[in-house]
């Protein structure tokens, strides 16, 4: 009997050969792989053995051959660089359709890969090699997820990586299945609240907070009426980040106070709210539950980019549900690559159509998001935008600004408004820089005035203490960010503007840092290690193309005063060490090398106010600082003065 007969779709079951028996060559399996040469003298499994496997977890649709030319694709044996070996299929094309493989050489397939038109979006993984998959990725145009299966049960106990998007999806798949289990694969747990680092008495709050998500859940679960729930589309606020003194953890916390679904009732819709959702690494969990409904205007926790959202009925307009579906698909493209100016002025005409459909007091989130597609296809990556983006977002902010003026909505839009004119200046051949800064502090001090409770005010108000700097201006910067602290308390602007404040009146005052080493060895470091020492602070990310030039530039200066007395200091402001570290491994230089993931939102840069990287601190032998805001360009000169 073929093994392979005994293998049904979505087996988790190995193959094993049988290597000393007779029929050999056909006793050479899917799941089994021959190591070495004996693996040369075997004939492959055919083209529908192969495609007799079928993914495990649901809606992943591989490519097929076309009916009857099975026989025609080619199965070909595959070497790993070290060890290793495998089955790659292909199709009469010669791309990629399914790739079998054994990395750790015992004969058992231990990774499948799925692909769509040549491309991978799917693997199941057996990471400890016993027989059973336990890990499900989602590459390309499938997503990002990487579910983790601990006991090999086919069903997905937590998420390694998962974006809001994709959670939200599995969020509605569990409503829809009544699946307790799927659902608290997506909740904050107890190692998540490990890995934050929360003391006992934080972690016991957080604890709390997750304790009624599973009896939300039922509650929303029990509203939804029986059979397919449908997801169409998911509204999200700007992400919050929550400082880890603030709420006790070892890192900065990134969260959406709640995100916005909506949803497809066999032809009508309905609004479901995700409750708080915080990223731990580089998943998001659910953490209050789900609740069905809108939003009202009346909500306490109505949040920044968060509206109420009216509901569409598809069946008085069935070509509502096209629009959305359209729009869905679209988004998801968009967010598959490098999106263009075209893929965005696509987006706007959509929403304006849907926009269009529905009761003025229900456009609200639409003619916002119009706003932000139309902003992105004005600018367009590297300045080539379309310019009738740039006239259509204009006609939108000026017609609301003479239907519903001083309105949230409105200073929404004439905020994206101003910024785009304004990038798209910076970035025009022969503007004069200096006039380009005057007028945006002119435009920013009329919408601060205009607008004083908007959405965007205090974003606003940091950009004018930022130019103000800029223009050499710190006591009209100083005042900018004074304001921030009195009229938005508690917010996250509030906090870095008090840390531009702290930068500012710095030169003088003693200097405090401390960090973790950037290259994953745990070391910590402190002030006392570099007393006596003239210190230079070099705050840097990887994504800043500057840093490569600085490096060169740095590590001159620090070979040429070490034997004086001077100490470099850079401080990585990525997401991830890696990123730093490979940009480190290219262009090596000496000194203390640290790391604050979180990037400008990081603790270090939110306290030291820092709002564009690289950023550059001397502090002199005393440990005071000697210029808070210092430029590579005059740094040899004030090195050279303090370790005289």
């Amino acid at each position: 009997m073929n093994p392979l007969q005994s293998a049904p779709a979505g087996n988790n079951t190995p193959i094993r050969i049988q290597p000393n028996r007779a029929g050999l060559v056909r006793a050479c399996a899917l799941g089994a792989l021959l190591a070495g040469g004996a693996a040369m003298q075997a004939a492959p499994p055919t083209p529908v053995e192969i495609l007799q496997f079928k993914p495990k977890q649901e809606g992943i649709s591989p490519s097929m051959p076309k009916s009857g030319d099975e026989s025609s694709c080619k199965v070909e044996l595959i070497k790993g660089q070290d060890k290793g070996s495998g089955w790659l299929l292909r199709d009469t094309s010669g791309q990629p359709l399914r790739r079998f493989f054994d990395t750790n050489d015992d004969n058992k397939s231990d990774v499948r890969s799925y692909y769509q038109d040549g491309i991978e979006i799917y693997r199941e993984i057996d990471s400890n090699f016993d027989g059973t998959t336990d890990q499900y990725r989602w590459f390309n145009g499938a997503g990002s997820r990487w579910g983790i299966d601990a006991n090999g049960d086919g069903t997905i106990d937590t998420w390694q990586v998962i974006s809001p998007e994709e959670l939200s999806q599995e969020m509605v798949r569990a409503l829809s299945a009544r699946d307790q289990a799927r659902f608290n694969a997506l909740l904050l747990n107890a190692n998540d609240l490990k890995q934050m680092g929360l003391n006992p008495d934080k972690a016991a709050i957080w604890a709390d907070k997750v304790a009624g998500a599973a009896g939300r859940f039922s509650q929303a679960a029990g509203k939804l009426p029986a059979g397919a729930i449908g997801w169409l589309h998911l509204e999200l606020g700007v992400p919050q980040c929550l400082p880890a003194d603030q709420i006790g953890s070892r890192y900065d916390l990134i969260r959406h106070r709640r995100g916005t679904i909506l949803l497809d009732l066999a032809g009508k819709t309905e609004w479901l709210q995700t409750g708080e959702m915080v990223q731990v690494g580089a998943a998001w969990r659910v953490v209050e539950g789900p609740a069905l409904g809108a939003l009202t205007e009346e909500d306490p926790t109505l949040t920044a980019g968060t509206r109420p959202l009216g509901k569409l009925d598809f069946d008085k307009d069935p070509d509502l549900r096209k629009m959305v579906e359209d729009l869905g698909a679209l988004d998801r493209q968009i967010a598959q690559g490098s999106p263009t100016p075209k893929q965005h002025m696509a987006r706007a005409d959509l929403l304006a159509k849907i926009a269009g459909k529905l009761k003025p007091e229900d456009r609200d989130p639409w003619l916002r998001q119009i706003a932000d597609s139309l902003s992105s296809a004005a600018q367009g990556p590297n300045n080539t935008g379309d310019p009738a983006a740039m006239n259509r977002l204009l006609e939108l902010a000026t017609e609301l600004v003479k239907a519903n003026p001083g309105t949230p909505l409105t200073g929404y839009v004439v905020f994206r408004q101003m910024q785009a004119e304004y990038s798209i200046r910076l970035m025009k051949p022969g503007e004069d820089f200096s006039k380009v800064q005057q007028d945006w502090i002119g435009k920013l001090t009329q919408f601060v005035s205009t607008y004083p409770t908007a959405d965007d005010t205090a974003d606003a108000l940091i950009q004018l203490g930022m130019v103000s700097e800029f223009m050499g201006k710190p006591s009209d910067a100083k005042n900018w960010y004074q304001q921030v602290g009195k009229n938005f308390a508690g917010k996250p602007q509030a906090l870095k503007a008090a840390g531009a404040i702290r930068r500012l009146n710095s030169d003088g005052q003693p200097y405090a840092l401390s960090g973790v080493s950037l290259d994953g060895t745990g070391a910590n470091f402190d002030m006392g290690q570099v007393q006596g020492k003239v210190l230079v602070v070099y705050f840097w990310a990887s994504w800043n193309n500057q840093t490569v030039g600085d490096f060169a530039k740095l590590k001159l200066i620090a070979e040429s005063y070490k034997a004086k007395g001077m100490e470099l200091v850079t401080v990585n402001c990525d997401q991830t060490a890696a990123e730093g570290l490979g940009v480190m491994k290219r262009t090596p230089i000496p000194g203390i090398h640290l790391h604050q993931p979180g990037g400008l939102d990081g603790k270090l840069c939110t306290e030291w106010g820092l709002m564009v990287l690289p950023h550059l601190v001397v502090v002199g032998k005393d440990g005071k600082v000697a210029s808070g805001n210092a430029q590579l360009a005059t740094l040899e000169e004030d090195v050279n003065k303090l370790t005289k």
